[in-house]
Parts: C-alpha cells; structure tokens; sequence
C-alpha cells in the first residue's frame, strides 16, 4: 500500500502543481472618470492595468488559461451599501487563451471585438470575450446622476480584480482596492490672510515655512504640489490675483510658472539659494497648485491667494521719539526669539523683568551688535547662536 500510495502522489503533483505565473501592475490615478471605462462592454482607452502570464518550469508546453477582469463598487452615495459589480468580462468558456510563450496584455487589448493576441515569441494567441454580468445605469438613477453631473467615478470604494485560471487548476486573482474621493479640498493655513488683513500678518523671517491642507491623494507618494510667490506692489496691482500673476520671486525662473515643493508634504520652507530675496518690509502673495493625475491626463487645483509682510522693526524704531525707540525695538526682537508663554513669563504683568527695558547693549556670543544685525539672523534662522540682551529697570 505504501509504494501505492507514493505513486498516486507523483502521478497527481505536476496536475495540481503551480503551472503559470502571473503578475498585475495598476495604474495609479486619483480621480477616474467612467467614460475611460464602457460599463456595458468593460472596454477601456486609458491604461488601468498590465498583466504577465507564463508557465512555470514544471508546467507542460501548452497550458490553456481563462482570464477575467471585474470592477465592483461600495458606495452609500449612490446607493450600494455591498459590494456590487459594474461589469464583469471573461474569455468565453470554450475560448481559453492557449499558453505557450509568456503573454503580456492591458486592459486596452480587452475588446469584444479583440480575436487574436501576440505573445512574446510571435505567436498568434486567439482569444474571444464576452460580457457576464454589468450594472444597469438606467436602473441605477444615483450613478446614472452622477455620472452626467461629473463623468468621474462617484466616491466609493472600487475593486478592479484581474483573475487568470490555468484549466483544471486554481484562479490566481490579483486586484487593486481604491477609495474613490474628489481631493478637491486645499486651503491655505500659514502665513498670511486677507490684503486688507496685512498689518496683522506680518512675519519675522525672510524664509518662512509655507502650511497648507489638503485630502490626501491614494496614489503612490501623493499629489505634486507647486508653489508661487510673488511681491505685492501696491503702485502696480489693484488685487492679489494681478500681483500673483507678475514676475515671482519664487520660482526665480519666469519660465516655470511654479516651483515644485515635492509629493505629498503639505509644508515647503522658503528656500536660501534659487529664490528671489523677501524684503524687510516689503508685502508677498503666495498661491499652491495641486497635480491630480487622471484617467484623462493631469488636472491643476489652485488654491486661495493669501497676503503677509516681512516685518521691518526699523519701520518702528525710526517713527518712535526719544531715546527708548531702540530699547523697545530690542524688546520686540526678544518677543520673536521667545514663545508667547516665556516672553509673558518674563517681560509680561507680574514676570521678573515686568517694567524692565532694555539698555540697548546686545551681545553675540559674547561680542557686541546691533539691532539690524540681529533681525538679519532671525530672518535667516539662527543656528547655535547666544544672543545676551542687558535690562535695566
């Protein structure tokens, strides 16, 4: 019985053994639009897919394999709180591909009218689909609405599983789960805000960290974000949109439009080198671009323009009288170095140094400077630099 037993297993391991290989690249895209898709055929112009499929060692010299491609939808939106199918195709029952030599196919080449495919010895490979199961859209007044209010895919989460069975053996399905959304959400965060607003929105550093806020993006490394700055010259524009459109100061080169800050960070800080300077003083405008890629190509999402000042204490210490201008300029420039709650702690009502004001003495590292010395440094970002400020009550 034993020796048997030990035959029937050699006869039966090449018949359930692994005979092909069979491997799935998706197209990541963020917004999908239906008409890239016939619901009623599953026929596709855009690619949304690559497929491999070959035999393995073991596997005899032909082995004839049937090959599937489904999309399903979950959306509460419109309706289908289970998973449902759009549409559904395979090579027909009596029709399985014939494989030889490793085919490699797109969802492109999945046409009911497609006979024949070439694989990558040559060969002719025939091949015949047909339709096993679609939604109906008419029937369906959610995404059918949908559909001609915006031609994308509605939010929802979407499967699209590609399956290839070797005949006699088991379906090897590989699938791409996406959680459709329109990332059409970008708001500007900081710094800046209104024109109007621009004395309240002033900023103590000549290489400020841009923040903004946007839905994340479900492709591999997020969205492509730009930016742009431009100077605000109240003689020459008569809104922010005319001064974001003039000559920028980041990017420098006017042939680029926006500069790139990178894919899926949502913060950029100001850059030393390639930028033009930010003036003490002076009033800039700033705007993101969001690249969404598509079924149809690249989509721009432009953000809100916001407005902020390069504050220049010598503004101040030149219209103060007397000889405590320069001690209250001192003041402000420890108000930029410390966070609110220290400065309170320290110069606030009731903090050790409350009444104090400065005797307009600054050390650096133990060197003597001045005040202008010390804005530059703020506005360049200090770097293990001690700065020692002498008070008098």
């Amino acid at each position: 019985m034993k020796k048997i037993f030990t035959t029937l297993m050699l006869v039966l391991a090449p018949v359930f053994g692994q005979v092909i290989d069979f491997t799935v690249d998706f197209t990541p895209y963020v917004i999908y639009y239906l008409s890239a898709v016939d619901i009623s055929t599953g026929e596709s112009n855009v690619p949304l897919f690559l497929a491999r499929l070959e035999r393995t060692q073991s596997a005899p010299d032909s082995v004839p394999v049937h090959f599937d491609f489904e999309i399903t939808v979950q959306s509460d939106a419109l309706g289908f709180y289970e998973e449902e199918t759009l549409v559904h195709i395979k090579t027909k029952e009596e029709s399985p591909l014939i494989l030889t030599a490793p085919i490699t196919m797109t969802n492109q080449m999945l046409t009911l009218d497609t006979r024949q495919l070439l694989d990558d010895a040559g060969n002719l490979v025939n091949m015949n689909l047909e339709v096993v199961e679609t939604v109906d859209l008419e029937q369906t007044d959610e995404l059918l609405n949908a559909v001609i209010a915006t031609g994308r895919l509605p939010d929802g989460i979407y499967r699209f599983m590609v399956t290839a069975t070797p005949e006699g053996g088991s379906p090897l399905m590989r699938d791409d789960v996406l959680n459709v959304s329109s990332p059409l959400d970008l708001q500007l965060i900081a710094p800046g805000g209104a024109l109007a607003d621009t004395a309240s929105n002033e900023i103590y550093t000549s290489y400020p960290v841009f923040q903004w806020d946007s839905d994340p993006c479900m492709v591999p490394g997020g969205c492509e974000f730009l930016i742009r700055v431009a100077e605000f010259i109240p003689s020459d524009h008569s809104s922010v949109e005319q001064a974001i459109e003039s000559t920028t100061r980041l990017p420098l080169d006017q042939s680029l439009g926006f500069y790139a800050t990178g894919y899926g960070a949502t913060s950029f800080q100001y850059p030393s080198s390639g930028a033009g300077d930010l003036e003490l003083g002076s009033v800039y405008v700033w705007q993101i671009k969001k690249i969404l890629p598509t079924t149809f190509g690249e989509e721009e999402l432009l953000s809100e323009i916001l407005t902020f000042k390069v504050k220049d204490f010598s503004e101040e210490s030149d219209s103060d009288d007397g000889a405590d201008g320069g001690s209250d300029m001192v003041i402000q420039l420890l108000q930029t170095l410390l966070d609110e709650g220290d400065f309170e702690q320290i110069f606030g009502e009731n903090g050790s140094l409350s009444g104090y004001s400065s005797t307009g003495t600054i050390l650096l590292n133990g060197s003597s400077t001045d005040n202008s010395t010390v804005q530059a440094m703020i506005s360049e970002g200090l770097n293990d630099k001690i700065i020692s400020v002498e008070v008098s009550e």
